[in-house]
């Protein structure tokens, strides 16, 4: 059993709320942090429920990290920091990137930010 972050992360109207204690709180690199830890642990973990539905659960994990991790750095404040936070996050598991490879999480955080 994975043990759940202490807040609640949401995504109403478009736009990630993180509740703590039944506060609403600002993004922090800790969220952030806490929510990769979490889905790392649940990876190690969930096997039992179907490999690619927990692969894919833990992706949505992993998206909705890096884009607490965007609003925490001000990347919907700043484009220069946006700019520069999406180019450090296009980094494929690949030496040579195949012709046909896309990035998933790429595409949803210049979607979101």
């Amino acid at each position: 059993e994975c043990n759940r972050p202490s807040f609640v992360v949401s995504g109403d109207a478009g736009k990630i709320t993180i509740s703590e204690n039944g506060k609403v709180t600002p993004p922090s690199h800790q969220h952030s942090e806490v929510l990769i830890e979490f889905a790392i642990d649940y990876l190690k973990n969930n096997k039992k429920q179907g490999l690619m539905k927990c692969i894919g659960r833990c992706m949505g994990y992993l998206q909705i990290a890096a884009e607490i991790e965007a609003l925490a750095s001000g990347a919907d404040k700043d484009a220069v920091v946006r700019e520069a936070l999406l180019r450090e996050f296009d980094n494929p598991p690949f030496k040579k990137v195949p012709a046909y490879w896309f990035h998933p999480g790429l595409t949803y955080l210049k979607g979101r930010i």
